[in-house]
């Protein structure tokens, strides 16, 4: 595609005669990536505002590696409640939110987007680039627009469970600031490393195991994990899987 994109560029293709029509869909393919980018970039730098925000404004919440293990049977309960709500915006029960679901999701919690700025949200949240948001990418949206809108939010998503959403939102949140210590809303691997010996002055965790755990959690590969790679990462951590996970994992070895 960039190839095809510097050749339309440089003009060495002067000799094909292009309708307009056909290069102005040449056009659109080659600078979709670049406006997503764009987008992603965007939305990125707002949720490291509102983290450094709340690193100011918050004590800290965990001291270990272990303390954050810990707490991952509490994330997965907080989850399971979190599925009843994916449900009722999943309107075609077909397992994803589309963007016209999205859009009445966003108007029920009262979150003020424009249509642009609703498409860019869904492409960011859209973390397997399937094109609709599943479980797990529902969990990351909800929890960003918590963190960028307030705890109004998950009292809109549920009256009743909006204390214990709060809970786990807060708690997934203070977990990555425990690991992204340069507070840029991007988590690299030194701070991984850094971060699992902290505890132990004479037995260090093995490199291999600290290279693993950050390359599960960094899913474009980019040597960097933002929130929402590490909230995808830890909700499958945490063992949560919906009917249709366990579905397609029964042949798995």
């Amino acid at each position: 595609m960039l190839g095809l994109c510097f050749f339309l560029l440089v003009g060495q293709l002067k000799l094909v005669r292009w309708p307009v029509a056909a290069m102005g869909m040449v056009a659109s393919m080659c600078t979709e990536p670049i406006k997503r980018r764009r987008a992603e970039k965007d939305l990125d730098d707002k949720v490291a505002a509102a983290l450094r925000e709340r690193a100011r404004s918050r004590q800290r919440t965990f001291r270990t590696v272990n303390s954050i293990t810990m707490r991952l049977p509490r994330f997965k309960d907080g989850l399971r409640d979190i599925k009843d709500v994916f449900d009722q915006y999943d309107e075609d029960s077909n397992g994803t939110i589309d963007n016209d679901e999205l859009r009445s999701c966003l108007g029920k919690l009262q979150v003020q987007m424009s249509d642009k700025e609703a498409d860019d949200v869904h492409r960011y949240c859209d973390v397997d680039r399937r094109g609709g948001i599943q479980f797990q990418e529902f969990v990351v949206l909800l929890c960003l627009m918590y963190l960028l809108f307030g705890p109004d939010v998950t009292r809109r998503v549920s009256e009743f469970e909006s204390a214990k959403l709060n809970y786990v939102f807060d708690e997934l949140i203070d977990a990555f600031l425990f690991f992204d210590k340069d507070g840029d809303g991007k988590m690299k691997r030194k701070d991984v490393t850094r971060r699992m010996n902290e505890a132990s002055h004479q037995e260090r965790t093995p490199s291999h195991t600290t290279a693993q755990l950050f390359k599960e959690m960094d899913l474009n590969r980019n040597g960097k994990v933002n929130l929402k790679e590490f909230l995808y990462s830890i909700i499958r951590w945490a063992g949560h899987e919906t009917e249709d996970d366990d579905a397609s994992n029964e042949g798995s070895p």
